[in-house]
């Protein structure tokens, strides 16, 4: 096994050339290129070339959805152990339990689990970190060494609100993170993904069921509301159509990183466009909310606004899980010949699209954000802070008054005494 100085330097190592690589494949410089202009990124410094450049490397796609690394690894069969260590590293926010002299204690807050962090910069540079602070970092194992890649931010330990917010937010673009660590918690996911595989099919008879998204809020608390008394209603009014299947990019409309906690609590409804959105079931990976579903399935029957887009999102996102996929390829004969045509692809089965774009999906154990949200503690707390901020404050009593405690004591003599 390799000195903890050998293997931070390795990554280094790794790290150095991969941004060569970049920088010399032509199909990967032009891919990099169409991410600047598709993500509006204007770079004016160094920093912010560096920010981007690794971000892009580590959780970005290309165009054709196959991930960056994983193009690298097959042009590139050096240091084979350190990219696969970077292709499964974590975002996650950990509460410094413990200072060491070269390493962190710590508890991840998704999975709730102690590990030891150790940073890849002497600990000398991190005098801002203390013991109960939060960090914001991305985590890569090695060796069953967990290292501390980058910080992007430290949280003080008051700001637990925040800390708890930005966990979430990790959570759902990487649901993994969830049993970071913790088998129990895994088995639990696969555990609540049957049981909601079950409780849909005895609801609504199907593995799908569309609506729009001024109504899917209201669909899915009645859903949720089945799964925990059983009582069957009539849902009919729940059920309605867009004006027109169209594809739009919702993350420009409410689903930026400030408001994603809003969208989250207050739901699709709050956005001012009308769209068909779809509750998926998969009985490996639980629920899925997924907008413009039945916009993808028109996709394949003639020419739909934003179509290339939709069609591009579909088999490249990894919010969209294979079953979905293998869905539309067995209702339409044509699936391959136009995805396709819009992808500059040559796939011809479903194990191709999977190898390709889908291969957070070749393991099993990736469940969906709403099952992992539905079994959060986190998102369970961040609900009830919610509640709370949103209730009328209560008037503090006049001094003279009795205490509301039922003491008996006036309030000036009692709680008001401080």
């Amino acid at each position: 096994m390799p000195s903890v100085v050998d293997s931070l330097n390795l990554i280094s190592e790794t790290m150095e050339d991969i941004l060569n690589f970049v920088a010399k494949d032509e199909a990967l410089s032009e891919d990099f290129r169409q991410y600047l202009e598709i993500n509006n990124i204007e770079i004016e410094t160094e920093r912010e070339f560096n920010n981007v450049i690794i971000q892009y490397m580590l959780d970005m796609k290309m165009q054709n959805g196959l991930r960056v690394l994983e193009y690298y690894r097959r042009n590139n069969h050096a240091y084979d152990e350190i990219i696969s260590a970077l292709q499964d590293s974590i975002c996650c926010v950990f509460k410094i339990e413990k200072v060491l002299s070269n390493a962190y204690e710590a508890k991840c807050l998704t999975s709730d689990v102690q590990t030891t962090l150790i940073p890849m910069v002497k600990m000398s540079h991190l005098k801002q970190i203390g013991k109960f602070d939060y960090i914001s970092a991305r985590i890569i194992e090695l060796d069953n060494v967990q290292y501390i890649l980058e910080i992007y931010d430290v949280i003080s330990e008051f700001d637990v609100y925040k800390a708890t917010t930005e966990a979430i937010r990790y959570m759902l673009q990487n649901p993994k993170i969830a049993y970071y660590k913790n088998e129990n918690k895994r088995v639990e996911l696969e555990k609540s993904a049957i049981e909601f595989y079950e409780k849909f099919q005895e609801c609504f008879g199907a593995d799908y069921i569309v609506t729009t998204n001024k109504k899917v809020d209201e669909l899915i608390g009645f859903f949720n509301n089945y799964r925990l008394d059983g009582e069957k209603k009539d849902y009919s009014n729940l059920i309605q159509n867009p004006p027109k299947f169209e594809y739009l990019k919702i993350d420009e409309l409410n689903c930026s990183d400030n408001t994603f906690m809003q969208t989250a609590v207050g739901g699709f409804s709050t956005h001012k466009e009308i769209y068909d959105v779809a509750l998926w079931v998969d009985k490996k990976r639980g629920l899925y909310i997924i907008p413009f579903f039945k916009t993808f399935m028109e996709c394949f029957k003639g020419e739909i606004e934003g179509k290339a887009d939709c069609i591009k999102e579909f088999l490249t996102s990894d919010k969209i899980p294979p079953s979905v996929i293998k869905y539309a390829l067995e209702e339409n004969e044509n699936f391959f010949e136009i995805i396709n045509a819009v992808l500059g692809t040559k796939f011809s089965n479903l194990e191709e699209i999977l190898f390709n774009a889908k291969a957070v999906y070749v393991d099993s154990g990736v469940f969906s954000p709403v099952t992992v949200l539905f079994n959060s503690d986190l998102f369970s707390t961040i609900l009830h802070i919610e509640e709370q901020e949103s209730k009328p404050k209560e008037e503090e009593p006049k001094r003279n008054e009795l205490c509301p405690c039922g003491s008996g004591l006036k309030y000036k003599k009692c709680c008001g005494k401080n």
